[in-house]
């Protein structure tokens, strides 16, 4: 109870939101890549964005994941949950990156 008077589920929500968002970057520029279009008005090449994108969306991700580690290391059983936390933030990335090159397949 005191967990979700501290707003557990607020955090959880974020932390969620923000792996999504990340994994949806992360897959936005391996289609760039993969599309080799002129981007912004032939600005920049679509190697340039693609990898851009992809390293923005690996630094947040690092970023999100090592704060829910972090605050998960104020919880007993703190280890377990932790690479729980990271086994989950792998398959969920993983998987939306697929669902976005599905959908954007057909």
């Amino acid at each position: 109870m005191a967990l979700l008077e501290n707003d557990l589920s607020t955090q959880i929500f974020d932390n969620v939101k923000n792996l999504l968002v990340c994994a949806l970057l992360f897959a936005a520029g391996t289609n760039t890549l993969v599309g080799q279009q002129a981007l912004f008005i032939g600005v920049f090449a679509s190697n340039v964005a693609g990898w851009g994108l992809i390293i923005l969306s690996t630094l947040l991700m690092l970023l999100n994941i090592s704060d829910g580690i972090r605050r998960l290391a104020k919880l007993r059983y703190h280890l377990v949950l932790q690479l729980l936390l990271i086994l989950a933030y792998v398959v969920i990335a993983e998987r939306v990156v697929e669902i976005v090159w599905v959908l954007r397949a057909h």
